[in-house]
């Protein structure tokens, strides 16, 4: 009975030939492409001095060119009297594709007498800061009843369905002029097919994300929703559909150019993922959501931390992440993919938070309610005109604003991390009625912005050892969370958190490489934090009103 034996030499050759030809793709050079303002193709660009494009989460990246001034197509740009004034971009690389809009060019003479021409874009997330979120996106601006839009229910599914009423406002020419009016069909166009813009459409009931208020009282969509995905770590997704391109979802029809938009849970915020752990016990499986209080996030250990890996990660040529179980782990030390790295921690201050001012709804109402009746009962009893009114004249500036005015919050988790020797309370401004929707955001944001601060921030390079691309092209991509450990940490330590920037340059001289920063991508003072935080709730408590 002859044993099957492995020929190495055969196993090596076609090792050797994978490396070598995921080395050859991962250094070609992207596909860029510019449009004018109809998404009508004006050119491929290969003659580049240099390039850098930058994909942030739920912020606006830019991409910077620049290209000789005697090439055909800057001679296009620069003739603004013969185009549209917008011109696009798209880069394709690794199965993603950046698309925006230019924002400037500028044209410069160099020393030598040459000349070279600057272009800057904006990536397409710069459209969400320029939707309005009506109140009633049905009615004109001029009639807005009610007064709020208000939706509570899953983030991602919440913020999509806000996004889909005004794009519909918008692209249908409900209650403004169409660019061309006299084309009948372009008034009430709810046919998407013909739409600039559309949303992919998502279930309610498959929709894990967290609970949250979506609201707004005309303000840009961005505005809208930047808390938002934040809190429930959900990433805008943005992709222009070129002619030739497999449709966004089964059996979608859209035209070409057309930006379609989706809101993807790649943090895992509502499902058992990891958050932390280390390389010899594995990383600890969680589920975050919000507490049975509404006032805090929390992070819950399953009862089994140590599932089975997902069957993706078994097949040797599977390319991407599983928001549920991330399995990329930089180590830091000497030849590793890590360029650059910060780690920094701020504990925890108040444990507990003090809001109010006046008395919950209908509490001044109530007293003095029985105080006139009392007044009118008495006076009945001993036969006198009724006083009850007269007697609440004289008691209400003793009783207003005494019973259920202020209410306090203490986080006893909070409390028993930080020792007995700690910082106690703090008043939170903002909502001057007690036990309201508005004083628990206050509530809420005064947890927040006293809450523990970790910032992890590391820049890695591409291809060492993992790849940076879209799903099936590279192993994570913008929004996924990968894991790195720490110098100076207890050994094996691991941290996890999203990748927050994707950055692609490339020159004359340098092959392209993507270079990305996972944790926040900038450092501010403690105190401006705080109050930069604090200034979005207040927004949104003011819109609230007296609710």
């Amino acid at each position: 009975m002859s044993v099957p034996t492995l020929d190495f030499a055969a196993a090596l050759a076609e090792f050797e030939h994978d490396i070598a030809e995921e080395r050859f793709w991962r250094l070609q050079p992207p596909l860029v492409r510019l449009w004018d303002g109809a998404w009508n193709l004006r050119g491929k660009v290969t003659q580049i001095i240099s390039a850098e494009i930058t994909e942030l989460n739920n912020e606006t990246g830019m991409a910077h060119l620049e290209l000789p001034l005697d090439y055909w197509i800057s001679e296009w740009v620069v003739d603004i009297d013969s185009r549209l004034d917008n011109i696009h971009l798209t880069v394709d690389k690794d199965g993603v594709r950046w698309s925006g809009r230019m924002s400037m060019f500028e044209v410069r003479k160099q020393e030598d007498g040459t000349g070279v021409l600057a272009m800057s874009f904006r990536h397409d997330y710069e459209e969400l800061k320029h939707i309005i979120c009506y109140p009633n996106p049905a009615l004109p601006p001029e009639i807005q009843f009610p007064r709020h839009f208000f939706l509570f229910g899953s983030a991602s599914w919440g913020l999509k369905l806000c996004a889909f009423l005004n794009i519909a406002r918008l692209e249908s020419s409900a209650w403004t002029l169409p660019d061309d009016p006299l084309d009948a069909s372009n008034w009430f166009n709810l046919d998407q097919s013909r739409w600039w813009i559309v949303v992919a459409p998502g279930s309610l009931a498959s929709d894990t994300s967290m609970p949250a208020l979506v609201h707004s009282r005309m303000k840009s969509l961005h505005e809208v929703g930047k808390k938002i995905v934040a809190d429930a770590q959900l990433t805008w997704t943005f992709r222009r559909w070129l002619q030739g391109d497999p449709p966004p979802w089964p059996g979608a029809v859209v035209r070409h150019g057309c930006l379609v938009i989706d809101l993807v849970n790649k943090g895992a915020s509502g499902m058992v993922t990891s958050y932390f752990g280390n390389l010899f016990t594995g990383l600890v499986k969680a589920v975050i959501g919000m507490d049975e209080n509404g006032l805090e996030e929390g992070i819950d250990i399953a009862d089994d931390p140590n599932i089975d890996p997902p069957p993706q990660y078994g097949d040797p040529d599977y390319l991407g992440t599983v928001p549920t179980a991330p399995w990329v782990i930089y180590r830091d030390g000497p030849g590793t993919g890590i360029q650059t790295s910060a780690f920094s921690v701020q504990p925890a201050t108040d444990v507990g938070v003090v809001a109010g001012g006046k008395s919950a709804p209908y509490v001044n109402e109530l007293i003095s309610a029985a105080v006139q009746t009392a007044g009118d009962l008495i006076a009945a009893a001993i036969v006198v005109p009724p006083i009850g009114g007269a007697l609440d004249a004289l008691l209400k500036p003793l009783y207003t604003d005494t019973i259920l005015a202020f209410g306090k919050w203490k986080n006893i988790a909070r409390a028993q991390r930080l020792g007995p020797s700690r910082y106690h309370e703090s008043f939170s401004e903002g909502a001057d009625r007690a036990y309201t929707l508005g004083w628990l955001l206050a509530m809420r944001a005064g947890m927040w912005a006293t809450r523990e601060q970790i910032s992890h921030e590391i820049v890695v390079a591409d291809g060492a050892p993992y790849r940076i691309g879209a799903q099936g092209h590279g192993h994570f991509y913008l929004g996924d969370r990968i894991g790195s450990t720490v110098r100076g940490m207890k050994p094996g330590r691991i941290f996890i958190d999203q990748v927050s920037e994707v950055s692609l340059s490339w020159d004359r001289e340098r092959a392209p490489g993507w270079k990305i920063t996972i944790g926040k991508r900038e450092h501010k003072d403690p105190v401006v934090k705080a109050w930069e935080a604090l200034q979005d709730v207040l927004g949104l408590i003011q819109d609230l009103g007296v609710l």
